[in-house]
């Protein structure tokens, strides 16, 4: 199960954490596309849009401790990681 951990104002909107099920491994963009399911309108307005397949002025890391954001959406995440949604503003 990954962990999507929000930050900031995506805390607020959507909660500290949310865990998806994705049954072993999935590209970071796929993970993007079931989030617009599973949360919605507001996840797509403000994090990623699924029409351009680009996020939306946000920084992302995967691992809870990591310094470097992601710049490939169609890098592979494990079942077990962790994924930081910050917003671009604080840097990430």
């Amino acid at each position: 199960m990954v962990r999507v951990h929000f930050k900031a104002d995506y805390a607020l909107a959507f909660g500290e954490k949310y865990e998806l099920k994705i049954g072993g491994r999935a590209t970071l963009r796929e993970v993007f596309e079931r989030l617009c399911q599973e949360l919605g309108k507001k996840f797509k307005l403000g994090v990623y849009d699924p029409e351009k397949r680009q996020l939306m002025g946000v920084v992302v890391k995967i691992g809870l401790n990591s310094k470097k954001a992601v710049e490939d959406l169609d890098v592979l995440v494990d079942d077990d990681d962790d994924i930081v949604i910050f917003p671009m503003d604080l840097g990430g």
